[in-house]
């Protein structure tokens, strides 16, 4: 087996070569992201210069651009997508942010700080306006209660709360949408939407879905998805991504990088369940070459 500092020469001498690619997708294959990161942080410490940023400019392209992702540690994977989020305004940055405890936020503002030399949160309150960029902000000041056994009269008193009004209300009405959806703990909120679906005869999800829409549909469905139910978060946005003509390789690669030595196979269970296909058969069908290689790769560990 080769050593960390044997394969990061590997590649600096190889990523001008015509076999780079295969090089790529066999040390990304051989490797685990402890592995891979490791590789990474000699190239960086020997050669001055990112192995993420070499990839990307040799090699190109969407297989180019997945497996860079791949020797990016868990921060630098976040605060690459936070960038590419704040910059389109759409649901990267939150589903980078939703899932974090307050901790794991300020680590993330930090490391956003040092890289952009800018603030985070005047970044987001720039690219998200009104009640979006307030909550957004208020994940950072609110730690998320620790309570795995919820009170029923409390979890009741707001499902109540949310059948007052609709999904785009919730959102707006920041001190509801700070109680309920951001500080509760996981186990509340699962209790909270059986309390909902018992009075109104709605799952919760699927009432979101049906009266929100835009931005509001997008930070509670992260929001929720993300805390009690990210498997099925992630199902659907890979499903999404490679279903009809085109493919969105950007959420598809993204996707597959950062679930993937988490929970891949709950989420190809989830997938075949809900869409009834194979999630490795529909990555064949949609993708080719060296990137459908390694997208198929992510999908299976």
């Amino acid at each position: 087996m080769s050593s960390i500092s044997d394969i990061a020469e590997q590649l600096h001498a190889n990523l001008y070569g015509k076999k780079k690619e295969d090089l790529i997708l066999n040390v990304a294959m051989a490797n685990n992201l402890s592995n891979r990161v490791a590789i990474a942080q000699y190239y960086k410490a020997t050669y001055e210069t990112s192995l993420f940023d070499d990839i990307k400019s040799k090699i190109g392209g969407d297989f180019g651009y997945c497996a860079a992702q791949m020797f990016l540690t868990p921060l630098e994977f976040c605060i690459h997508h936070l960038k590419l989020g704040l910059k389109k305004g759409n649901e990267t940055t939150m589903e980078m942010l939703t899932s974090k405890t307050t901790d794991e936020l300020k680590i993330i503002e930090d490391a956003y700080k040092q890289d952009t030399g800018k603030d985070l949160k005047a970044d987001i309150l720039k690219s998200y306006s009104g009640a979006i960029g307030k909550n957004l902000i208020n994940l950072f000041n609110n730690a998320r209660i620790s309570n795995p056994k919820p009170s029923k009269e409390e979890c009741e008193n707001y499902a109540n709360f949310l059948t007052q009004s609709e999904p785009k209300n919730w959102v707006e009405n920041e001190n509801l949408f700070k109680d309920i959806f951001i500080i509760r703990s996981p186990e509340e909120i699962i209790l909270i939407a059986r309390y909902f679906l018992k009075l109104t005869g709605n799952n919760l999800m699927d009432f979101i879905e049906k009266k929100t829409k835009g931005k509001h549909l997008m930070l509670l469905k992260e929001i929720l998805y993300n805390n009690i139910m990210p498997h099925e978060l992630f199902a659907e946005k890979i499903y999404k991504s490679i279903k009809g003509a085109g493919t969105d390789e950007e959420v598809l690669s993204r996707a597959l990088v950062s679930r993937c030595e988490l929970d891949m196979a709950s989420i190809r269970n989830i997938y075949q369940l809900k869409y009834k296909n194979n999630l490795k058969d529909d990555i064949i069908g949609d993708t080719s070459n060296f990137y459908q290689k390694l997208c198929v790769y992510l999908s299976e560990i």
